[in-house]
């Protein structure tokens, strides 16, 4: 069971993303966010006019 939620052993060569899901989980939330952020400002930036 604890297989099946994630609690099994991180193998030696796995990925860093593998290896640390919670860091990796927000290094992406972070790198969305830097992407969409502007893009979306500018957008709305567009609209004003």
């Amino acid at each position: 069971m604890r297989g099946l939620f994630g609690n099994a052993p991180v193998p030696a060569h796995a990925a860093w993303p593998v290896a640390h899901p919670v860091a990796g989980s927000l290094l992406w939330c972070a790198v969305l966010l830097a992407v969409f952020v502007p893009l979306a400002v500018r957008q709305y930036g567009h609209g004003e006019r």
